[in-house]
């Protein structure tokens, strides 16, 4: 019998807050599109995926420490994190319950990712990316800093090895680059639109291979760009692992991205990633990231799917 894919995903990822999340431009439901996208297109069944469990408060705290995780008791804090104020009047156990308990469980995922990818060769949160989320302090809809998390647990078991952390959101990935510092052991490459939030110069000084592009990137100069670069940084690094943060905020119609990379642009841009990876046979793990418009979900699918039909993924062997 074949086993499961390392596909990662739960109905709990989806995000449903009686309606107030749709005062964020984030699809906090777009999990459940890509899922059932590679559904329709014969990836997944709607069983051969893994199903994780979530992130415990312990493994929390070996990133962010009891005083922060505290914090989101508060509906205040809470709402500001999620950039929706409605919701610091929102009882806090039911944001526990509709809005912190998804992403951990969608942190769990990526935890389990890494370990998934490490014996596979290959893996898919189907969400996370939450590379806002600093040690102490949050922000852009990031509560946990997933990534972070995932190479913590793996540095613990693999002390030695090295991860390669490539960010190819529209946004500076400042969470990870905050928690890491300068640990020869995760290096970050951050290829991002430096004229938008956060523009975070203290957390930019920790991005080994730091990409700023300006408003409005196409999609000639910024693959020209990754193609160039991604490879002298994996050259140089040689890392074991890649976690790869995959925002398609740098979709041409996103509000909040404001880069003009087309959706084929998208496509081309994780397949060189992935290609990438396997030329130097490095174990990676893709998570989702940003991306705020309504087809967000079908390029992620579509790409996925590419993927697959290029043999960069495929099922995994007994």
């Amino acid at each position: 019998m074949p086993k499961p894919l390392p596909i990662i995903y739960a109905p709990g990822y989806n995000i449903t807050l009686w309606g107030l999340q749709r005062l964020h431009p984030f699809d906090s439901e777009k999990y459940r599109k890509v899922f059932e996208f590679l559904r329709e297109n014969d990836i997944l069944n709607g069983q051969n995926h893994i199903v994780p469990s979530p992130i415990s408060p312990e493994s929390l705290k070996t990133v962010h420490g009891e005083a922060y995780l505290r914090l989101l008791k508060r509906s205040r804090i809470v709402a500001g994190i999620a950039e929706v104020p409605p919701l610091r009047w929102v009882p806090n156990f039911l944001l526990q319950r509709r809005l912190l308990q998804p992403m951990r469980l969608a942190t769990g995922g990526t935890v389990l990712g890494v370990q998934l990818a490490a014996r596979h060769g290959w893996a898919i949160n189907l969400s996370g990316g939450y590379h806002h989320a600093k040690r102490t302090s949050s922000s852009g809809f990031c509560f946990f800093a997933d990534i972070s998390l995932a190479a913590y647990h793996h540095l613990v078991q693999h002390p030695k090895h090295k991860i390669l952390i490539v960010d190819l959101d529209a946004h500076q990935g400042n969470g990870f680059a905050d928690i890491h510092g300068d640990d020869p052991r995760l290096p970050a490459f951050d290829l991002y639109n430096a004229q938008i939030y956060p523009q975070d110069l203290p957390a930019r000084e920790f991005i080994k291979y730091n990409y700023p592009v300006p408003l409005g990137t196409r999609d000639l100069p910024y693959l020209k760009l990754l193609q160039k670069e991604l490879p002298k940084a994996i050259t140089a690094e040689r890392p074991d692992l890649i976690i790869y943060n995959a925002g398609s905020d740098i979709y041409e119609n996103d509000p909040l991205g404001q880069l003009k990379v087309s959706a084929a642009g998208i496509v081309v841009r994780d397949e060189t990633v992935f290609q990438l990876a396997r030329h130097h046979k490095i174990p990676i793990l893709k998570v989702l990231s940003g991306g705020y418009t309504p087809e967000s979900a079908n390029i992620i699918g579509s790409s996925i799917r590419n993927l697959w039909r290029k043999g960069l993924i495929g099922p995994v062997k007994n």
